[in-house]
């Protein structure tokens, strides 16, 4: 049970349609007019206005303020936020988002983040629309964020820096590990700041979840478009009797099937494919095409890396394709740590998963016990298995 909020993005984000779908979701201006004066940003005024957009009524959202001085570092900004006094639970919402944005934006300029001076995050309108949205989902008491594909446009946009392509590279940065679309629409659509509060603070969800629907808000920037409709939409979705969205990592999974490579090539091509970064593989037993034995190789990877090591399959072992399917996996927590069994030292990982711990011993170095002790693997498993049980109970 609880409350989700849904942003289907029909036509990217930027940070200040996203608060004003908030606000046509029933965040009250008044609200945020009170709360956004504690950041001390002379005369600041939100107002709210609808317009049209495809014949729809959306809620946008103007800003107006005296232009203050100095607003460039990050450090400089989460002191101006962290002199407001939010909730505690508002203040780490804005820092994640901000830190995410600074990481974004000092790894498309190839410089440290502590060296990071820029206007997007300079800018008063992004400390704005940062904080508004934070103490706008505060307001609605949610239970889960989620947010559909990241939508894009084409093309190129002048910023500080110079004319960049769609999307900045800042918001490339962010979009890694996301599914993305690409629209035809020649115009940013997905902004850094949009870009960073989604995928900061929500999950993606390619549909919604199931639900009762309570409410539906539209928020719009200035842009028109003759063949596309401009606007964000969000649902508030009661769910009752339902899962709780998985928070998971997201992953790629590769995927070819084979019956030409021999046992000494599969096993260099693992070998070098884990060497090259990725998290997993595996060769799996199945029958191909004419009754033919063969094996499908699996590869887990991060987004990142997917392009390389698919470029890697093709090229050692001469498969003409390569499956991709985009999944998320959740992962116990682990550190490695010295252990000692049987008098010896040992390398183990301590584990831990919503509250559960326990710790296990590397193979190797079970192998290696076992070998001093003359007894097979498997008993000095359940040696090791007793052990470490009589150590947790004397804790």
């Amino acid at each position: 049970m609880g409350t989700t909020l849904y942003f289907d993005l029909v036509s990217g984000a930027s940070g200040d349609m996203i608060l004003a779908t908030l606000v046509d979701l029933g965040v009250p201006v008044e609200f945020l007019n009170r709360e956004l004066d504690k950041l001390d940003i002379p005369g600041l005024v939100l107002k709210s206005i609808q317009l049209k957009r495809s014949g729809i009524n959306c809620r946008h959202l103007t800003m107006h303020w005296t232009t203050p001085k100095g607003y460039r570092h990050l450090p400089d900004i989460l002191d101006i936020i962290k002199k407001g006094n939010f909730n505690a639970s508002i203040y780490k919402r804005c820092e994640a988002v901000l830190d995410r944005l600074a990481d974004a934006e000092a790894a498309a300029h190839g410089i440290a983040k502590s060296e990071v001076h820029f206007h997007e995050i300079g800018a008063v309108d992004t400390i704005i629309d940062i904080v508004g949205t934070c103490l706008a989902l505060d307001y609605l008491k949610l239970d889960s964020i989620m947010f559909s594909t990241l939508t894009e446009g084409k093309g190129t946009i002048k910023t500080e820096h110079g004319v960049m392509p769609v999307p900045a590279p800042a918001t490339a940065n962010l979009m890694a590990g996301f599914h993305v679309t690409r629209l035809d629409v020649p115009s940013e659509l997905l902004t850094p700041t949009g870009a960073a509060l989604l995928t900061t603070l929500g999950t993606q969800s390619l549909t919604s979840p199931e639900g009762t629907v309570t409410r539906t808000g539209y928020g719009c920037g200035t842009k028109e478009f003759d063949n596309h409709p401009n606007f964000l939409r969000a649902t508030l979705i009661e769910r009752q009797g339902t899962a709780s969205p998985i928070s998971g990592e997201a992953i790629d999974v590769l995927e070819t099937d084979m019956d030409h490579l021999t046992g000494e090539l599969m096993g260099n091509v693992g070998t070098l494919l884990m060497e090259q970064g990725a998290l997993d593989v595996s060769w799996t037993p199945i029958f191909m095409k004419k009754n033919r034995p063969g094996y499908r190789l699996s590869v887990i990877a991060k987004p990142d890396k997917s392009q390389d090591l698919i470029d890697s399959i093709i090229f050692n072992t001469r498969t003409l394709g390569v499956r991709v399917q985009h999944m998320q996996r959740v992962v116990a927590q682990r550190e490695e740590q010295q252990g000692t069994f049987a008098a010896f030292g040992v390398n183990e990982k301590s584990c831990s998963y919503k509250g559960h711990y326990w710790v296990k011993i590397e193979n190797d170095d079970l192998a290696m016990v076992a070998k001093a002790d003359k007894i097979p693997v498997i008993e000095a498993a359940e040696r090791y298995l007793k052990e470490k049980g009589k150590e947790e109970r004397e804790d």
